[in-house]
């Protein structure tokens, strides 16, 4: 994922699965405040309760939109990413 796909979820709370640094998967349901580019690290989404890199991201997945509603139609919430 890149933080141009990364901020168009800016406002959205996500389903979030990604890797931490022990390779395990880790499932994080929040709202996503900010994608943006840490020098040295790389890019980064932060979120409610975590900032995780934008590269052990494996699968988002908007819950709600920024006013809590659903998303519009299901099968468009979710965002495949690329490895």
């Amino acid at each position: 994922m890149v933080i141009a796909d990364a901020k168009k979820l800016v406002g959205n709370v996500c389903e979030i699965w990604w890797r931490n640094r022990n390779g395990e998967m880790v499932r994080t349901i929040s709202k996503i405040h900010d994608a943006t580019f840490v020098p040295l690290y790389g890019g980064y989404l932060i979120t409610d309760t975590d900032d995780i890199r934008l590269d052990r991201v494996t699968s988002i997945a908007v819950v709600a939109g920024p006013r809590g509603e659903a998303p519009a139609h299901p099968a468009q919430s979710e965002m495949p990413v690329a490895a």
